[in-house]
């Protein structure tokens, strides 16, 4: 899909707040290879939590995840969609996950966090 899928999340979102307005909706998303307009397409659809996962420190990224994704490409994501939902009916709440037990250091746990 030439969005990465974001237009799908959008409208699953939208039928989920038509059908029930109260429910809150999260979605785990791809970093949609760092394109602008899928990230912003899904942080305005009136999702309440949109996630991507970092999965691990910056250091260890390139052993851990697909070449296509970087540890700075999932930040700008995480940051887009946040600065997007600004002018959202309700701002979203971002939020990333991380595995641990890698190799990573007290110190780069803290620095990602």
């Amino acid at each position: 899909l030439s969005d990465g899928g974001a237009g799908h999340f959008a409208k699953t979102v939208g039928l989920l707040k038509e059908l029930q307005p109260s429910i809150l909706v999260e979605c785990l998303v791809s970093d949609f290879a760092g394109a602008y307009e899928p990230c912003t397409t899904l942080a305005t659809c009136g999702l309440d939590v949109y996630a991507h996962n970092v999965e691990t420190v910056e250091r260890l990224q390139a052993r851990v995840r697909d070449p296509r994704a970087n540890y700075e490409q999932s930040l700008m994501q995480l940051r887009r969609a946040k600065a997007a939902s600004v002018d959202a009916p309700s701002p979203i709440l971002t939020k990333t996950s991380l595995m641990l037990g890698l190799g990573e250091t007290r110190d780069e746990l803290r620095r990602t966090m």
